[in-house]
């Protein structure tokens, strides 16, 4: 088997601990689909995060995965799939502060392939690489222009 890998980042204009909490507020994401593609719901608690299914649809075909989200000491952050359509899938998010008021935001994703989808992995790693930067730009919107977190 083999590792997709694509990475990105992002600076968002807010303070380092509201970013890093709307990372991994699920309920948030949940109540106000924070990521057009992505449909996240039956959110529960684990020791250090959430354990949530994530639907979307991908060339069609409707995906859905079982998604563990924690967040380490640091304030950085990994979202598993442990099961489901793309189970394995690894995404990291570390966070350093810009000053008082912004965040660089880094992501990576990690997924792992086989057969065919191994033949074309050029093709799979600029599809996560679009898709990680529609999912930066949308957290960035959230954060930046509909003003997480909400009173």
């Amino acid at each position: 088997m083999a590792t997709v890998i694509a990475e990105a980042e992002k600076r968002i204009a807010r303070p380092l601990e509201v970013v890093q909490a709307q990372f991994v507020d699920m309920h948030h994401h949940a109540a106000t689909r924070v990521h057009a593609d992505l449909e996240v719901s039956n959110v529960r608690p684990l020791a250090d995060g959430h354990r949530v299914t994530g639907r979307r649809k991908v060339f069609g075909l409707q995906q859905e995965d079982e998604i563990e989200v924690r967040r380490g000491p640091d304030g950085n952050s990994t979202l598993r799939s442990v099961a489901g359509s793309n189970a394995g899938l690894l995404i990291t998010q570390t966070f350093a502060a810009e000053g008082m008021n912004a965040t660089r935001v880094r992501t990576k994703v990690e997924m792992p392939v086989n057969g065919l989808l191994r033949l074309l992995a050029p093709l799979v790693r600029l599809g996560l690489k679009r898709d990680l930067e529609t999912a930066l730009e949308e957290d960035r919107r959230d954060l930046e222009e509909r003003g997480y977190p909400k009173a």
